[in-house]
């Protein structure tokens, strides 16, 4: 009848998966090129998150895409100062790219976060 926790529970473990492919498909999408290597190594190396679930792998994503969006949030503020006014276009540049950007920052930090491990177990050598 209603959608019970047991089907929301993996979809909560997945999202920022999930929302990263869906992310840069529409950067993709976005920049009308059949051909971008960046995007494609991106989701190549996303799907493959997905598929296998390594440690090593997220935790490499989830660092390089918290780097990406620092970047890119530089970018952003970048081309709003170089504007020279504050018109109306300005505005919904800075909040659409600031919500974009605010979220993919989220969910690469929770990719990061997911694959840290915050205890980790001591190894006892000598007794």
């Amino acid at each position: 009848m209603g959608i019970t926790l047991k089907y929301i529970k993996p979809l909560f473990y997945w999202m920022p998966e999930l929302y990263l492919v869906l992310a840069t498909l529409l950067y993709w999408v976005s920049t009308a090129t059949l051909l971008n290597p960046v995007a494609f190594v991106l989701l190549i190396l996303l799907t493959s998150q997905l598929v296998f679930n390594k440690k090593g792998l997220g935790l490499f994503l989830g660092s390089v895409l918290v780097l990406l969006n620092l970047y890119l949030f530089l970018a952003l503020f970048s081309d709003i100062v170089a504007s020279p006014s504050f018109t109306i276009s300005v505005q919904k540049f800075l909040l659409v790219g600031g919500i974009f950007l605010v979220l993919n920052l989220i969910m690469a930090v929770k990719l990061l976060l997911k694959h840290i491990d915050l205890h980790p177990q001591s190894n006892k050598i000598l007794g």
